[in-house]
């Protein structure tokens, strides 16, 4: 068998491991993971990686998940993942333009100027025109950890709470970009994000319970209902950020192109410091989705090593 594909099946394999916090659900990763690879008959992270190995494009990167009082600044799964991706696509020649609503913005400009990241930064206003007119401008979007509207329009947290009082439904820039023959990523980590509409109906037949139909005033649940060419879920969106990037590092054969563990520790701490909220543990500590952040960048050391392995050129032990 060709090394590459078992090396993206196997990134796609370690970037749902069950190792989320103890709040959040148990046995949805593996779940999302069957669903997706059934649906996209190929690993995830080489369907995206496809999709961005191509001549220089204008992409969007719609991300950033603020709750007054419980994360003011945002959460750091999301912002954290998105700069990591938004490296390695400037870095193989593609315009980035991040979008996210204004609350969550300051921490993801901080980021861009931190890594001296040659990026835009746009505020949304929810208005749907706006929305078109974006989709109109691009190439490529790319939800990271971004609610989609279930089948009443309704973006909702994960527990069933409305999120659609303080946050931009951001679901026309995909439904026109779709329209316009764009091409569409999501990125993960729950099945209520953008994307997830792939996958909708296998998560309602396998995980009912966790689509909280009861909990959500509509009756329309969290489940999105937006679909998009490829998906990726992982544990968290930012570990599926490194996995598309490790991804890309393969097809390119070029190692350096991955993130490391060192800058993974690097950055965690420094959201930190600007006040991004662990969506685990809904505190500003060193962790993402409740992964502790050592333990993060072990999952994205381990992906480094896949990648290297795939491209080593085989001897003989000699005994």
């Amino acid at each position: 068998m060709n090394p590459r594909n078992i090396a993206f099946d196997n990134i796609d394999r370690l970037q749902c491991l069950e190792i989320q916090g103890a709040a959040l659900p148990y046995g949805i990763k593996a779940v999302l993971y069957e669903a997706t690879r059934t649906a996209l008959d190929r690993p995830m992270v080489e369907a995206a990686a496809d999709m961005l190995d191509r001549p220089s494009c204008r992409i969007a990167i719609v991300t950033g998940a603020q709750v007054p009082e419980k994360m003011p600044v945002g959460e750091n799964d999301g912002p954290l993942g998105s700069v990591v991706l938004a490296q390695a696509l400037t870095r193989i020649g593609h315009t980035v333009t991040f979008y996210t609503d204004r609350a969550a913005a300051p921490p993801i400009e901080a980021l861009v100027d931190w890594l001296g990241l040659k990026a835009d930064i746009r505020t949304l206003d929810g208005d749907s025109t706006s929305q078109r007119e974006i989709a109109e401008q691009l190439d490529i979007a790319i939800a990271v950890e971004r609610l989609g509207g279930n089948p009443n329009g309704i973006i909702y947290g994960a527990t069933g709470v409305s999120r659609a009082d303080f946050r931009c439904n951001t679901d026309e820039i995909f439904l026109a970009a779709a329209a316009l023959g764009k091409a569409t990523l999501g990125i993960a980590d729950g099945g209520n994000e953008i994307g997830c509409g792939r996958i909708r109906e296998a998560l309602l037949s396998r995980l009912p319970e966790l689509n909280y139909a009861d909990r959500t005033p509509c009756g329309g649940g969290i489940y999105s209902v937006v679909s998009t060419n490829a998906l990726v879920v992982a544990t968290s969106s930012n570990l599926g950020c490194s996995g598309v990037v490790a991804a890309l590092a393969l097809k390119r054969e070029d190692v350096s192109l991955c993130h490391t563990p060192e800058a993974e520790l690097a950055l965690i701490a420094r959201g930190v410091e600007l006040g991004l909220t662990d969506g685990g543990s809904g505190e500003v500590v060193a962790a993402v989705d409740g992964v502790p952040g050592e333990d993060h960048a072990a999952a994205i050391g381990l992906m480094r090593a896949i990648v290297r392995r795939a491209l080593a050129t085989p001897y003989e032990r000699g005994f």
